[in-house]
């Protein structure tokens, strides 16, 4: 019993160390595991909301991870996709609609596959501005040809906003002048007379705004414009909504801008990840996202407000598992999967060893097994004797062998104890051998038994058959007794 009770506690501490020795070594594996040396983030032009918002999250992650976190100056969410895609950068701010433009506006980043590209969080939405010099009317479609129209720079978000634009008022590249040009050269070109209209695509707090509409000094040369048709605009792109800018947004104590409210287009931007960026990092990038104080110094308004509902919806590019575990923490897999797949190779190669270990140790034991004598042999050998000794009893001489064949069933008895004592419950299951031998056993009691059964048998009608010569030859005596002697004499002489 002893014995039974130490092979099930082994048998349990091993299946123990299998299922947790991964845990452990997963817990171990996050615990000590360190960021990257340097994360790069792509933001965007200076002077826009990308750009602030990348450097406060920039400081942010580096206050929380200990590392060094760079941000990288692009034209905007085109260029930031295609420097994600090369592994440039690590994190991203992406405009949603960017890839919804024709691929000659896309440039490269229209040939990408957008297989490394990963989705993190919905931050803000970016509101169509369209801002026109002072004297000029866009009432109508009409009113667009021929002004010279501040496009963006290529790659930018801006520059993929204004084609959709153009091309929802039916303007062809020959019926405007485009203008390519950073915020900075918008508000020159606009003071200067240089550039009509810009449409500059970005967050309401963008200071590109602030410098346009209402500016510090001085009043200001150019008036928001609202977007004809604006519901048949949202139609066309799925990733667009329509949005109303208040009146009075922009005032100063010179001047209320807009005068009145303006329909207009909005549009998500959001925080994407190389899809190869440690999950450990990217939870944790997650997780300062959605906390409320980095919310507040990067003025992320409507995802403190929405919250989760906010941050997932909708989502251009698959969410990456360390943003899942956030949105999901019940899915959050035991194992963490940075070091799953960092163990792959690893694992496999244990996994491959100990497979064959097993199969060269069970080869082993049963070449040990079959070499050596069984365990088994020395009670068949002895069940062996006992048949052969029982050979000599009950050979019809006449003898009494009750006492020796009781004896030797009693001997079967104890042996076949002791062979299963011997044995546990395993064995007992898949030994053949033992079969035959409580086979055999069983059948040397029978034939021992049985001999005792005739013995007794034998034994029995010897004693009657005494018993019954003993009655007759006491009832022949008594008779004998009863007769007088006078008539024994009278008898006698008359014969």
């Amino acid at each position: 019993m002893r014995r039974f009770f130490r092979s099930r506690l082994f048998k349990a501490l091993i299946v123990l160390l299998v299922i947790g020795l991964p845990v452990i070594a997963s817990w171990v594996y996050r615990s000590w595991a360190t960021p990257p040396d340097v994360l790069v983030i792509a933001g965007g032009p200076a002077g826009g909301q990308y750009d602030l918002v990348a450097r406060e999250l920039a400081r942010a992650v580096a206050s929380e991870l200990e590392t060094d976190v760079r941000v990288v100056e692009t034209e905007g969410s085109l260029e930031n996709l295609r420097l994600l895609e090369s592994g440039e950068v690590d994190f991203a701010l992406f405009q949603q609609n960017a890839l919804a433009v024709p691929t000659d506006v896309a440039g490269d980043a229209a040939l990408l596959d957008h297989s490394q590209a990963t989705f993190v969080a919905n931050l803000y939405s970016e509101v169509t501005h369209v801002i026109a010099r002072e004297g000029i009317a866009l009432a109508t479609p009409e009113d667009w040809r021929g002004k010279r129209i501040a496009v963006g720079q290529p790659g930018s978000g801006d520059h993929a906003m204004t084609q959709l634009l153009l091309e929802h008022l039916g303007l062809g590249p020959d019926e405007f002048t485009p203008v390519e040009a950073s915020y900075a050269k918008i508000v020159e070109g606009i003071e200067s007379g240089e550039i009509d209209v810009a449409i500059v695509t970005a967050g309401l707090r963008a200071p590109v705004f602030r410098r346009l509409l209402a500016p510090p000094e001085g009043p200001s040369s150019c008036e928001l414009v609202g977007i004809p048709f604006v519901d048949a605009f949202t139609t066309k792109y799925m990733a667009l909504r329509g949005h109303t800018i208040p009146r009075g947004l922009y005032a100063t104590p010179r001047r209320i801008e807009p005068s009145h409210p303006l329909e207009t287009v909005a549009v998500r931007a959001q925080l994407i990840s190389h899809r190869d960026v440690p999950t450990t990092v990217v939870e944790a990038v997650t997780r300062i996202v959605h906390d409320a104080d980095f919310q507040r110094r990067a003025s992320l308004a409507e995802l403190h407000n929405g919250g989760d509902e906010f941050a997932r919806q909708p989502a251009q590019f698959s969410l990456h598992p360390g943003a899942l575990h956030i949105y999901e923490p019940g899915l959050k897999p035991l194992l963490n999967s940075d070091f799953v797949e960092a163990t792959e190779g690893i694992r496999s190669f244990v996994v491959s060893m100990l497979i064959s270990f097993y199969l060269l140790f069970r080869w082993w034991r049963d070449h040990r097994r079959r070499k050596a004598e069984h365990k088994l042999d020395r009670y068949i050998h002895k069940a062996l004797a006992i048949e052969n000794r029982h050979l000599e009893y009950d050979q019809c001489s006449g003898r009494d062998d009750t006492v020796a064949l009781q004896n030797l069933l009693d001997e079967v008895t104890r042996l076949r104890q002791a062979a299963l004592a011997e044995f546990d419950a395993h064995e007992l299951n898949e030994d053949r051998a033992i079969d035959c031998f409580l086979e055999m056993c069983h059948a040397l009691s029978d034939k021992i038994n049985a001999k005792l059964t005739r013995q007794r048998l034998e034994l029995g009608l010897r004693r009657l058959a005494e018993m019954q010569q003993a009655t007759a030859e006491q009832g022949m005596h008594r008779g004998l007794e009863a007769v007088p002697p006078e008539s024994q004499s009278s008898d006698s002489g008359g014969s």
